[in-house]
């Protein structure tokens, strides 16, 4: 496929799209699987969309009700003049909650979206069940003298990460080979449109700007159990990382969120890099499956 032919929606999702206002705005998520089942909110990280979480959607939809959401300036969801706050994301979660008639859910969280899903469990724990929290850390300390980070930090220092944008043709490819991807692994062609055309607009790249300025380039969190309420300690987690991921220190990301849940499995996939859901996405769906079945009976 052309690099310039822009696929359709229904071409990379092939599930309805939702809406909602916000701010002016529209926020894009997905709602599938049967109303009544347990809900499972899938929160994407940097530079991507919904369209991450497909492969385990397609696995677990028949069991699970799964919300999908695009943060603003990402996927289909308009850009917000101003970053997402950490009370942002709560408000606009819990807007999305009872939009879909929602009030409990468990999380899949990946890279940058799992700072920003911990600030939600953080602020709103009585509507969380299960955290499967992949490619993440709770503080951006594990990612210090990374090769990604020291790359970022240049760029900041020398006023280019706009240029991050400038060739979307390459963008995809060139950054996951910075933060990660397992050996021979690659986007199929429709799929890499669908992630760089996210970025020909000049709002949704300044948005993915901000996301990095507010996770990856933020200055130094608090030590995780000091920033944290204590109530977050009650959630079962499970912890997945690729052995080849470029991002951060995966004992010491591990180590920030074991010291908030006690109760806790830590996966580590050989061959796989930072694009988790991406690159073993039917394994990744297995491991979800186990573990939210011990959420049955919440």
């Amino acid at each position: 496929m052309s690099m310039s032919a822009a696929p359709t929606l229904q071409q990379l999702l092939p599930w309805e799209a939702r809406f909602m206002p916000w701010q002016g705005g529209r926020v894009h998520y997905l709602d599938e699987g049967p109303r009544d089942a347990p809900v499972l909110l899938c929160l994407h990280g940097f530079p991507t969309w919904s369209l991450l979480f497909r492969h385990p959607l397609s696995a677990l939809v028949n069991e699970w009700r799964i919300l999908a959401v695009d943060w603003p300036g990402f996927g289909c969801s308009d850009a917000q003049p101003t970053p997402l706050s950490p009370r942002a994301v709560t408000a606009m979660l819990t807007a999305l909650l009872e939009s879909a008639g929602v009030d409990r859910v468990h999380l899949l969280a990946h890279g940058a979206g799992v700072r920003l899903a911990m600030d939600f469990v953080a602020r709103r724990s009585d509507v969380v069940g299960r955290c499967c929290l992949v490619s993440g850390s709770v503080t951006n300390a594990p990612m210090l003298g990374t090769t990604w980070y020291e790359w970022l930090l240049g760029r900041q220092a020398d006023a280019r990460l706009d240029a991050l944008f400038d060739d979307l043709d390459t963008l995809l490819p060139g950054l996951m080979r910075r933060m990660g991807t397992g050996h021979g692994f690659s986007l199929g062609a429709v799929q890499m449109e669908g992630y760089a055309a996210v970025f020909r607009n000049r709002t949704s790249r300044e948005a993915a700007l901000r996301m990095l300025e507010q996770t990856d380039l933020a200055p130094l969190a608090p030590q995780p159990a000091e920033a944290m309420p204590a109530a977050i300690s009650e959630h079962d987690a499970l912890l997945v990382y690729g052995g080849l991921d470029r991002t951060l220190d995966i004992d010491a990301a591990t180590g920030e969120l074991a010291s908030l849940f006690p109760r806790h499995r830590c996966v580590h996939l050989p061959g796989v890099g930072h694009f988790v859901p991406e690159e073993a996405g039917d394994l990744l769906a297995s491991l979800l499956a186990v573990f939210l079945r011990g959420s049955d009976a919440e």
